[in-house]
């Protein structure tokens, strides 16, 4: 590491640099900085009889160098020689004991005295805060009696500990005692030091707003009132200016000492200004609360009548205050800039720079769309953007009203009165969006008809997409198909919506075009006849017998798991089929919810009693849970399964708890990577060892273990092991020792590395490899014989997947994630009888199958599987559709052959009892 060297003459900062170095805790070189709050460093050389002739060097700023050689002749050290300046310093407030040692040198020792005593409260003050402060108390009660002058310095001192431990409270506590000993003794003060103090706490967030009050009372106790007022004054301002915002009650202190002072009213005034113009530059107006803007709301329309540069600043200043509503804020706010002449700014051309009037607008939009409700309408912001038109217009520079606000929302009324003024405005791209719900909500005066908002043909997308939203409440339904411009974009968003179930090719994407426009059918036929006349004629047998042809999931099924699942009790032995089971009320409510986890390729499924292993030709394990009785309610158990014994965890009077199935009555506190309380249980999924044991990212778990090993993507083909390295950006595949846990290079197996010959990075997320277990062999994505598993390849535009048996299939990229990996990514081909291939797509929360292009079923994994799947009790996680098998491979080569009409006389047959079942 470099040490920092003092500046020397030859590159002497500016005065301004000087400043901002000293405050960095920089030396600079003599001569290069002076000023009131500037120290020199000197060099002190000190002596003990036990260092024989050796030296100690200490660098100490000039002011306490006095107490440095107190405090160390205290320890027996001495001082030899002179102290010669070495450089500058920032000056430092005199605390304890230093204070007492420099001015009150004969009474030092019961300074010094104290200071190991203060030393153990320091230590204390972490964790016994109360200890502490009692601890400090006392201490201050012995001070007090022998030399009460030093209580002020002790008690900052104090209060500088507790804020080191962040204890505000009561760092604030003993800030104030230190000001009362400083009237119950009628002690001298000096007035430099004492503000110097008040900026150090109010920095911290230890001084109160009635701290501040006692100040200007003492203050006007004090000093005449002319020197009062300008010590008060000078305290607000260097605050303010140091990043804290200026208290409630300022105006009502400054105008009683401003009134002290006398000299008239127009005086009185005078000086109010003055104040107002010191503070307004500070960035820390901007939190200022409304209490402080309406106490001072008549001296700044005059101060700013006096001073465009004040109009300007107030421009700048968009009001966050730590309290108070913020629309009641804002249209404050918006009075106050309209009564200070600031608007002018904005509504005469050239007045600010080139697209500042523009710029302003769109801040102001960003500002008053900050949090998370909705907002009356504001009409003095429409009527101001009425009158700025000619400025922006002039400008030619357009009006953001999208980014930064809360979801890209823009305000109808504001979009329309700058569209109907001509006023230039950034184009929105369609993830932007206008809240019409809210709009026909608000019944505030000023809004606007919305036909210039309707006329613009690069903002009816916006308000189509905003009308669609509305289905969820038939009262806005019903204004907005009242409305003249509303109904116009409804009349558009229908035949959108219309148009896309005509391109629909399978069942799922069919079936959520017809959600879309379902909740509108109140209002439909008198908007656009058309499209209800078009849904009415739509032939779902084509979009039917291309989802059949295809493949549906549910000709595949996993024998043993729908048997662990009628064993839990989740799904009835006999009735409807599983899927319809929870459609029934009185059969979901005796359904016992369940639990996942893995222990690949085995299953893990429990319940609140019973947990069940389900390997991919059977049950592996049944246990009854033990303990139920003292399981915490809200934190789930957690489970591991090793070599035939399964780990329990669970959570009890905030500890964890643990057992191997093989011995329940030996109950244990588990160690190393142990699952959190909250949440599922991870499905990374682990492997087994060929020597036992399983592999799950660290070193190898074995049954009876008592620390958990860290869990980890893993790939595995049977001989090395890899886990992903997410240290690395983006995360990479990393070779390691399962037996030590030892990591190793970085690399990628085989079959990985030869997908990216050619070009193209690997998704390590998505990647899967795992050496081929028992009951997998006919894995409905394929084998190479040895072992199980996909990669996944971002080729830019594209996204590839390959599976072990060679087959690949490709989709477009679409959309990312922040750090660029796809939303949606394919897995593999899915083999079904009679040759259909579907291809798997990973969809955020959900897994897709698809044709190529059109989405022909939407699965949850960890569910049921639903109306796409009704036959399928759960979805298991990808990783398990290795253990999926065909259930009728005859039923399934029928359905490849199914034609238009088959699908036609289906649905007919069908229509009867369908129509029963309704009446039902």
């Amino acid at each position: 590491m470099t040490t920092p060297q003092p500046t020397t003459a030859t590159n002497a900062p500016t005065e301004a640099d000087a400043a901002a170095l000293l405050d960095a805790g920089a030396i600079l070189a003599l001569g290069s900085a002076k000023g009131d709050d500037v120290d020199t460093l000197t060099a002190r050389t000190y002596t003990h009889a036990a260092l024989d002739d050796r030296r100690i060097v200490r660098l100490v700023p000039g002011t306490l160098g006095d107490a440095e050689d107190l405090a160390l002749d205290f320890l027996g050290l001495a001082r030899d020689g002179d102290a010669p300046d070495v450089g500058h310093v920032r000056r430092e407030a005199l605390g304890f004991p230093a204070w007492a040692l420099v001015n009150d040198p004969a009474n030092g020792h019961h300074a010094l005295a104290l200071v190991r005593d203060i030393e153990r409260l320091d230590r204390q003050a972490r964790s016994k805060p109360g200890a502490a402060k009692e601890g400090f108390d006392a201490l201050g009660a012995t001070l007090g009696r022998a030399v009460p002058h030093f209580l002020p310095t002790f008690y900052e001192q104090a209060a500088r500990i507790f804020l080191g431990h962040e204890n505000t409270t009561y760092a604030a506590t003993f800030f104030g005692k230190a000001r009362e000993a400083e009237r119950v003794h009628n002690l001298p003060v000096e007035e430099a030091r004492l503000r110097a103090v008040f900026l150090e706490f109010a920095f911290a967030g230890a001084l109160t707003a009635k701290a501040l009050k006692e100040y200007a009372k003492d203050l006007g106790r004090r000093l005449e009132p002319a020197a009062a007022w300008a010590e008060f004054r000078q305290l607000c301002v260097e605050r303010c200016a140091a990043g804290v915002q200026p208290y409630a009650g300022l105006a009502e202190d400054a105008r009683a000492m401003i009134k002290a002072v006398g000299g008239g009213a127009e005086a009185q005034s005078a000086a109010e200004r003055a104040l107002l113009a010191e503070l307004l530059p500070s960035p820390a107006m901007v939190r200022a609360p409304l209490t402080f803007w309406k106490a001072f709301a008549k001296s700044l329309a005059g101060l700013a009548a006096e001073d465009p540069t004040v109009r300007r600043r107030l421009l700048e200043i968009f009001p966050t205050p730590s309290s108070g509503d913020a629309a009641t804020v804002d249209a404050y706010w918006m009075s106050l800039l309209l009564a200070a002449g600031a608007d002018e700014l904005l509504t005469t051309p050239g007045a600010l720079e080139p697209g500042g009037a523009a710029a302003w607008l769109g801040r102001w939009a960003r500002h008053t769309a900050r949090g998370w409700g909705n907002r009356p309408r504001d009409a003095a912001t429409l009527e101001l953007a009425a009158r700025m038109a000619p400025a922006v217009i002039a400008d030619g520079v357009p009006v953001d009203l999208f980014t930064g606000t809360h979801r890209g929302e823009a305000v109808p009324d504001l979009v329309d009165v700058c569209l109907a003024h001509g006023m230039p405005l950034v184009d929105p791209r369609p993830d932007h969006e206008t809240d019409i719900a809210a709009w026909l909500d608000d019944s505030a005066p000023g809004r606007r008809d919305l036909v210039a908002f309707g006329a613009d043909q690069r903002y009816t997308a916006l308000l189509r997409k905003a009308v669609g939203e509305l289905g969820g409440n038939s009262r806005h339904l019903s204004a907005a198909a009242e409305h003249p411009v509303l109904s116009v974009a409804m009349h558009d968003w229908l035949a959108d919506r219309v148009d896309e179930l005509a391109t629909e090719s399978g069942l799922p994407g069919a079936r959520s075009a017809l959600e879309r426009v379902m909740p509108f059918r109140a209002v439909a036929a008198d908007v656009n006849p058309e499209a209800v006349a078009r849904v009415h004629a739509f032939d779902v047998a084509p979009v039917l017998a291309r989802t059949l042809r295809t493949g549906i999931f549910d000709e595949l099924g996993w024998p043993a798991l729908e048997e662990a699942m009628e064993l839990l009790g989740v799904v009835p032995a006999a009735g409807p089929a599983p899927g319809l089971a929870a459609a029934d009320p009185q059969g979901a409510s005796k359904t016992p919810e369940f639990r996942l986890a893995e222990a690949w390729p085995a299953l893990i499924i429990a319940t609140a009693t019973k947990v069940v292993v389900v390997g991919p030709d059977g049950i592996l394990l049944d246990h009854d849970l033990r303990n139920t009785d003292k399981m915490d309610k809200w934190y789930k158990p957690k489970f591991r399964y090793v070599d035939g014994d399964l780990l329990v965890m669970w959570w009890v009077d905030g500890e964890q708890k643990a057992y191997w199935s093989s011995r329940p009555a030996e109950v244990f506190e588990p160690g190393g990577d142990v699952p959190g309380r909250w949440g599922e249980e991870s499905m990374v999924c682990s492997v087994a060892h060929p020597q036992g044991g399983r592999v799950t990212g660290g070193r190898i778990l074995h049954a009876g273990d008592t620390d958990l090993p860290p869990r980890r993507h893993i790939l595995s083909d049977g001989i090395g092991y890899w886990t992903l390295d997410r240290s690395e950006q983006p995360a990479r595949w990393r070779e390691y020792d399962p037996v030590s846990g030892e990591l190793g290079r970085l690399s990628v197996p085989g079959p990985f590395a030869a997908a990216i010959a050619d070009g193209g990075s690997l998704i390590s997320e998505g990647c899967e490899l795992m050496p081929l277990q028992p009951g997998l062999e006919s894995s409905p994505f394929g084998t190479d014989g040895r072992n199980i598993g996909s990669w996944i390849r971002d080729d830019g535009d594209t996204v590839t997947a390959g599976t072990l048996d060679g087959h690949t299939v490709t989709l477009p990229a679409g959309n990312r994630y922040w750090n660029g990996r796809p939303r949606h990514m394919p897995v593999g081909g899915l083999r079904l009888p009679g040759g259909a291939r579907p291809t798997v797509v990973d969809a955020e929360n959900s897994i897709d199958i698809h044709d190529g292009t059109v989405p022909l079923a939407g699965l949850h994994p960890g569910g049921r599987g639903g109306e796409n799947a009704a036959g399928t009790p759960l979805v298991p996680a990808l990783a398990f559709w290795h253990a999926l098998r065909p259930r009728d491979a005859a039923s399934s080569e029928a359905l490849r052959g199914v034609a238009d009409a088959d699908a036609a006389a289906l649905l007919a047959g069908t229509a009867g009892e369908y129509d029963a079942a309704l009446a039902a």
